[in-house]
């Protein structure tokens, strides 16, 4: 690489002294007053005349003009050939207009009369100069001159600038490198003293320290030109390896910053959540105000650019996948041996790896039915109710209603992003038949009540960015255990599992706010008491239920007893109620994880106490059976046991049905 450098810098050596109208700011060569005016005094002394045309030829070479300049010099040269000082730098000016015989003989006269350590090295200059084909004795003799005027002036900037020059025609690494370190003890600001030591650090191959002084020198005057030029001589004498290892780093630590900052923002957000939750609102419903709607917007913000970093993560995420293969490639050639075995995990994980990144990016969505779809004229009690609560909360009712197996109880809006946002969208609430078993009417619209809060909050609405990337991330990490590629060694098992955590911390944290909110809305509709007995309810026959039919396939599967309807269905040996109430006990107080979307039930029954909110009066049918909304029960869960039955067979567990 020092060869390379060398053969560079002597190519563009007399460019880049040359002076240039394209600069980062104007060159001004160090200055040495005491000088310049000691040979004034000198020539004053003896020739007025000739000092004033001296002084004339000063100013001309300040102004620019060249021609002038070389014109008054030729004047002083004729007046007073003894003023070596003017012979000296009408050679310099002559060389710059190319007149290389004339300025070999004006600088060896100067020279000859006066063995100064300037004309020394202006001698010196004229012969590189000169030297346009590589003469080796204009080279040695330009080397020597320069040396010798070092020797008798190290302390002056055009004798060490000159050493500098003539060090360089002659790839004299050594003597470079001291001459560049004592132009940066002489004048450390001057654009060509950090231009030699961009050199000569380059030379040595700290090529950071090259390339910033390099930047330096052209923020002090260096010629554009130069600047570029030499900024791609460092930039190509680095291996890849330096070459983008560097801006790896940085973009991998700006990566991680923002992952951090992500993560920190999401335990900001949900402590900010818990706060919220348990100030008693000032508003008689669940709507965002003040702080809580600040509270929403930030969250809406955060999610999307976490959303966002998370597909702008994916190019880096392949890019450390490669990476860790051709590195175990790279490390395999460098130890002389090659682990068959070794190579064909690190081809699994890569392929496996960047197949299932592939995939997470075009995920497929079936719009499947969640359940039973009601005919609603067959049903007008529920009709009816669902229209009650609707307006009670102050929004558009549900479009459809569909039965499922469980216990759940939730709302979806179904169609396109473009048909949520004009209204259109289908609105369908998701009623599980094991939660109506032993549940009131005004339980049951309490907890229609919440649901309906979300649809009037918008919750539903919009949110698809967020949908796309928890189904990608899923799609992500199961191809990955699919391939085999779910490995701590493996770059891309990192980060879907890191990246996973800061997700949920940030999603479910605005989930639940917004089931504070529909809280709030179901509190003020109909009363804190009768959510807090609908949402009770709802947890108690979650585990009663799950129960239940652990208890029956206990008995009829070993037996193969055949079952018609598991909802009605007693078996012989059911579970102990002090079993079971510790367990609806422990599902009620259980520690919310960072992947819940709800808090726990206790807290949210103590929120929508502190509120103490009486809602709507009772209706003559509150305190009735929530079944009687629906016709011909039976039916139903015998359907819904069917459905059941066939979710089972899909595990492997089998149940015959009753003739």
């Amino acid at each position: 690489m020092k060869g390379a450098l060398f053969a560079v810098a002597v190519a563009v050596l007399a460019f880049a002294l040359l002076p240039s109208a394209a600069r980062a700011a104007p060159y001004v060569p160090p200055y040495d007053a005491a000088f310049e005016a000691k040979i004034k005094a000198e020539i004053q002394g003896r020739d007025p005349e000739g000092a004033a045309l001296f002084a004339q030829a000063t100013s001309a070479r300040d102004r620019g003009d060249d021609a002038a300049y070389a014109d008054l010099l030729e004047k002083v040269h004729a007046r007073d050939p003894w003023f070596t000082h003017a012979t000296r730098r009408l050679c310099q000016a002559e060389s710059m207009r190319d007149h290389h015989d004339r300025a070999l003989a004006l600088c060896r006269e100067a020279y000859a009369a006066d063995a100064s350590p300037q004309n020394a090295a202006g001698l010196a200059t004229a012969l590189l100069a000169a030297d346009q084909g590589g003469n080796a004795d204009y080279g040695t003799r330009a080397l020597e001159l320069a040396r010798e005027a070092v020797q008798k002036a190290p302390g002056d900037y055009y004798t060490q600038f000159t050493l500098c020059q003539a060090a360089l025609r002659m790839k004299d690494t050594r003597t470079f490198g001291t001459a560049a370190a004592a132009l940066r003890g002489i004048a450390p600001r001057d654009a060509f003293t950090l231009f030699f030591s961009s050199l000569d650090d380059a030379m040595k191959g700290k090529l950071d320290d090259a390339q910033r002084e390099l930047d330096e020198a052209h923020a002090a005057g260096l010629p554009d030109a130069t600047y570029a030029h030499f900024r791609d001589v460092f930039e190509d004498a680095r291996s890849p390896w330096d070459r983008w290892a560097p801006r790896l780093v940085k973009g991998f630590l700006a990566w991680l910053a923002v992952f951090g900052l992500l993560l920190g923002l999401g335990a900001v957000l949900s402590a900010a959540t818990m706060r919220a939750a348990s100030r008693v609102p000032t508003d008689a419903g669940g709507r965002a105000t003040g702080g809580d709607a600040l509270l929403r917007r930030t969250y809406r913000v955060v999610l999307t650019l976490t959303c966002a970093y998370y597909y702008l993560s994916l190019p880096f995420v392949a890019l450390s996948v490669v990476g860790l293969g051709a590195g175990v490639v790279y490390a395999c050639l460098a130890l002389g041996t090659i682990p068959i075995k070794l190579l064909l995990i690190a081809g699994v994980i890569v392929l496996a790896s960047l197949w299932a990144m592939a995939k997470s990016l075009f995920v497929r969505v079936r719009d499947e039915d969640p359940g039973e779809r009601l005919d609603l004229a067959q049903h007008p009690k529920l009709r009816a109710v669902l229209d009650e609560v609707a307006a009670r909360i102050g929004t558009r009712p549900v479009d459809s209603v569909y039965v499922a197996p469980g216990t759940q109880v939730a709302v979806l809006e179904r169609g396109g992003l473009l048909r949520q946002m004009r209204g259109k969208s289908e609105r369908c609430l998701v009623l599980g038949a094991a939660v109506l078993d032993g549940m009131r009417l005004r339980e049951l619209k309490a907890v229609l009540a919440h649901e309906y809060g979300h649809f009037h909050n918008e919750d539903t609405a919009g949110g698809g960015f967020a949908l796309a990337v928890r189904r990608s991330l899923f799609t992500f990490a199961m191809h990955l255990a699919r391939g085999g590629a779910a490995s701590n060694l493996n770059p891309a098992w990192w980060f879907v599992r890191g990246f996973n955590r800061v997700f949920h911390g940030v999603s479910q944290g605005a989930t639940r706010l917004q089931e504070i909110l529909a809280d709030r809305w179901a509190a003020f509709a109909y009363g804190s008491e009768a959510f807090s007995r609908g949402l009770t309810h709802v947890v108690s026959r979650s585990v009663r239920f799950d129960a239940h039919i652990a208890a029956t396939l206990q008995e009829v599967v070993p037996a193969k007893e055949a079952v018609a309807n598991f909802y009605s269905f007693v078996p012989k040996k059911d579970v102990e109620p002090k079993k079971i109430e510790d367990a609806v006990e422990q599902a009620m107080s259980r520690p919310a994880s960072p992947y819940d979307s709800h808090p726990r039930p206790v807290d949210r029954i103590a929120w929508v106490t502190r509120i103490a909110a009486e809602g709507a009066p009772a209706a003559d049918d509150d305190a009735s059976d929530a079944w009687s909304l629906l016709s011909d029960r039976d039916a139903i869960e015998k359907r819904m046991s069917d459905e059941l039955r066939s979710r089972l067979a899909m595990r492997g567990i089998r149940v015959q049905r009753a003739a």
